[in-house]
């Protein structure tokens, strides 16, 4: 029988494992809604190919934009996007099953849970094992969640929705994984452990303290973007973001099934 790890060791792994999960879920949401959009773009230019006054007019309209312009019909959904798109998800899940294991080490007055976190494990024990076409994992997730659809994903205008529309909400996993990370912090510092609130801040002590060069980059490495040509765009104000993300948690923390 193998040696448990000290629980202080699994809250640390388990707070890395819930960046990762946000990543994730960022670069998941990401490119399912880029895939999206380039299917109603194939979409646009099936339907605009006809040799017709309409169908001109409507090219024409479209091509007094610059090439590049986003609201031309120019997004592809290739092959590889759809990949991602399932790529993205599948590492999501596995993220969060870890995120679930540090948090099963929580103290039981400290540990958080989420609705339907059973149908998260079994949708991610099934695409682990994803050569067998009737396993243990694919009969479980049959018999517990019989409405669920592996690998199918559902959106509306608000939301994208794991194994289909009676599945499981993003927003769900994502205000769940805010929840863990709170007790995870939480119960680190309880135990005499220092956790770094700021997680752009330099990991190199007094690297931020010096003075030269006054520009610096903090990041993490998430979805890196490559610059489209200049669109008009504005910036939102300061402290929106910070803003946002509050009305989010509250409206989670009114969710029936946590």
């Amino acid at each position: 029988m193998s040696t448990r790890r000290p629980a202080q060791d699994v809250w640390w792994v388990g707070m890395c494992w819930v960046e990762a999960a946000q990543m994730q879920a960022d670069r998941f949401e990401e490119a399912f809604y880029a895939w999206q959009r380039a299917l109603l773009d194939a979409e646009m230019r099936a339907s605009l190919k006809a040799d017709t006054d309409h169908a001109k007019s409507w090219r024409d309209s479209y091509d007094a934009h610059t090439p590049y312009d986003p609201h031309r019909p120019i997004h592809v959904p290739s092959h590889a996007l759809r990949m991602q798109v399932s790529s993205e998800a599948s590492f999501l899940l596995v993220a969060a099953r870890n995120v679930m294991r540090a948090q099963d080490r929580l103290p039981v007055n400290a540990r958080t849970s989420m609705g339907d976190q059973g149908a998260i494990k079994a949708l991610r024990n099934v695409l682990e094992h994803y050569d067998e076409a009737d396993g243990g994992s694919s009969r479980t997730l049959a018999a517990d969640f019989p409405s669920l659809e592996t690998e199918a994903f559902a959106y509306t205008n608000k939301e994208i929705w794991f194994g289909g529309l009676s599945g499981v909400p993003l927003s769900r996993v994502r205000a769940w994984l805010h929840r863990v990370r709170v007790a995870l912090v939480a119960a680190l510092e309880a135990a005499g452990v220092e956790v770094p609130h700021d997680l752009l801040a330099s990991a190199v002590e007094g690297d931020d303290e010096l003075p030269w060069p006054p520009e610096r980059i903090h990041y993490g490495y998430w979805i890196p973007h490559v610059e489209e040509p200049e669109w008009p765009r504005r910036d939102a104000p300061e402290g929106v973001a910070e803003l946002m993300a509050e009305r989010f948690r509250r409206l989670r923390a009114r969710d029936s099934m946590d």
